[in-house]
């Protein structure tokens, strides 16, 4: 059983969705720390004129608080503003007019916490390109150990998972030889992004928001790029087939 779990990010990009896409369970890490300036309420766009763009979402946050925790900041007119720069830097894009209209109903809705809007925000990704992984929270595992390592390897043991398909900067924590004595194999992402026709002109830009694909491409070419990256070497064919 291959597990992937990442810190809930809005609108993430393709590379973290394809970790969705190749585990069998996805396992939201919910109940480790927020922390600001990251992609946990942002995330990077191309605009009109070829430039990246970030669209916020604006929180309120305490020092140590937990991402689960922290709520969306009372800011009147943010989905509106948010809405606006999206149809402003990809009116022209080929599927703009197709897929705009549940971009607008997702954002519009009344989230209190922002993690519910992360978790919204990809679910919907997942279902524009037919990704149906089951996901989990890291928060239902009890009694975690405080220790990075042992934290990862006993969601894993909870979820029954024997592979765990992790993110590339995690090689930088992750203790191999841990994971080895669990029986429990690390694989580390290696996401090449495929270049695509994108509105704004200029060079190709990669590691934006996954909307930039399926505006640009619509959802069927965007799944097609998502998984065009090769499949890492070591990492066996899931239990399911990628529908």
């Amino acid at each position: 059983m291959i597990l992937s779990t990442i810190q809930p990010s809005f609108l993430p990009w393709l590379g973290y969705l394809e970790q969705i896409a190749r585990a069998d369970l996805f396992v939201y890490l919910d109940d480790v720390q927020y922390t600001k300036q990251d992609w946990r309420n942002r995330n990077r766009f191309k605009t009109s004129s070829g430039q990246i763009e970030f669209l916020t979402v604006p929180v309120r946050f305490t020092d140590r608080a937990l991402i689960r925790d922290v709520p969306i900041a009372s800011q009147p007119g943010w989905q509106r503003k948010m809405l606006n720069r999206l149809q402003s830097w990809y009116g022209k894009a080929a599927a703009f007019d197709s897929v705009f209209p549940a971009v607008q109903g997702l954002l519009v809705q009344d989230y209190h916490l922002l993690v519910d809007l992360d978790v919204a925000a990809t679910e919907f990704l997942c279902r524009t390109l037919c990704i149906d992984t089951p996901a989990a929270f890291s928060s239902s595992v009890p009694d975690k150990s405080t220790d990075k390592n042992r934290k990862l390897i006993e969601i894993c043991r909870h979820f029954g998972a024997d592979t765990l398909y992790d993110g590339a900067s995690a090689a930088a924590f992750i203790d191999l030889e841990q994971f080895r004595a669990e029986g429990i194999t690390v694989i580390f992402q290696d996401y090449r992004p495929v270049p695509y026709a994108q509105v704004g002109g200029g060079p190709f830009l990669s590691h934006l928001s996954a909307l930039d694909a399926i505006f640009n491409c619509g959802p069927e070419l965007a799944r097609n790029v998502l998984l065009s990256s090769p499949t890492p070497a070591g990492l066996q064919p899931r239990s399911r087939d990628i529908r």
